[in-house]
């Protein structure tokens, strides 16, 4: 798998996704905590880039695992969308068919930082620096694809950031890194991950790729999509910034495993056989016919189009 630290989290009244998930340990995933509601049901899905039909009963019973504990972020606020962030503990061991990520320290997110600041220019094109994830729309209001969608985006600096939080430790902002071209993630993404390649280790065997956010909210699909030259309706993306929230992150697993050395630090390194970043293109080989352009990557995995994460 090109990321196999993707997961997903299935529907409760459907066999489709709800949300996206993201493997950071043997037994946990992290998403957003908007994803931790009544609709959002209690299997997850990791180990595969293919979910037959987008319908998770045509899955293999190993790539599911049962959800037994779900843990929002103490101060999430649904009402600005501030930490939103959680963790979902399953039934047995990720480890047998996906793999973790690393999740960004401080200082890494500060290096990310620059990067943005460095190469972002607004209205033109930028570096894309970020990849987003996920099985959610790959159109307004269309199906679960049966394969995962990716897309390579710019990071945007905090200031220069058009977004509902209010507090900029909290979140990465991204969008399109290409003028005149709608790239984004859609309903279904939320809690999916957002990724960042720290330059000095590239040359590690997981090619330096860094969990820097989970996706959480922006503006409607049907909003960016229809109303692209209205600057009203272009939020940019919003991200959960985890290196923020790693402390609580391991002091959570720390006590329900009941295990005080566990440390993110101490995670198996995983090992990528292709970089994400060479592999996902900034511009589309061919398009589509609903909502923009929709890229076909070299994988043939779709990009995702239009903008819809915690307001459905």
């Amino acid at each position: 798998m090109l990321l196999p630290w993707q997961a997903a989290i299935k529907q409760t009244f459907a066999d489709s996704t709800g949300c996206g998930a993201v493997v950071i340990s043997e037994n946990w995933v992290v998403t957003a905590a908007h994803c931790d509601i009544l609709q959002i049901g209690n299997v997850v899905i990791a180990g595969t880039s293919n979910i037959p039909q987008g319908d998770f009963s045509q899955l293999d019973d190993k790539y599911k695992f049962n959800v037994v504990k779900r843990i929002a972020h103490p101060n999430y606020d649904d009402t600005n969308i501030n930490h939103d962030v959680a963790l979902f503990r399953v039934d047995r061991s990720l480890y047998s068919i996906a793999q973790p990520i690393k999740i960004a320290t401080a200082a890494e997110q500060a290096v990310a930082d620059q990067d943005f600041a460095n190469t972002w220019v607004a209205g033109a094109d930028s570096r894309g620096n970020l990849i987003a994830s996920g099985w959610g729309d790959t159109v307004t209001n269309g199906n679960s694809p049966k394969e995962l969608q990716v897309v390579k985006l710019g990071g945007i600096p905090d200031d220069q950031c058009n977004n509902t939080m209010t507090d900029n430790d909290s979140f990465v902002c991204a969008d399109t890194n290409i003028a005149g071209l709608i790239k984004d993630v859609c309903a279904g993404d939320s809690g999916g991950p957002i990724i960042w390649q720290n330059p000095s280790s590239i040359a590690d065997t997981d090619k330096g790729i860094r969990l820097v956010g989970v996706t959480s909210n922006g503006a409607k699909c049907s909003d960016k999509n229809d109303n692209a030259d209205n600057p009203a309706y272009q939020l940019n993306g919003q991200y959960s910034q985890l290196s923020t929230y790693r402390t609580w992150i391991e002091t959570t697993i720390q006590a329900e495993d009941s295990n005080p050395s566990f440390s993110l630090s101490a995670i198996p390194t995983p090992t990528l056989s292709q970089d994400p970043f060479v592999v996902v293109e900034d511009r589309p080989k061919s398009s589509g016919s609903s909502g923009g352009s929709m890229p076909i990557w070299g994988l043939g995995l779709l990009s995702l189009i239009g903008f819809m994460r915690q307001r459905r």
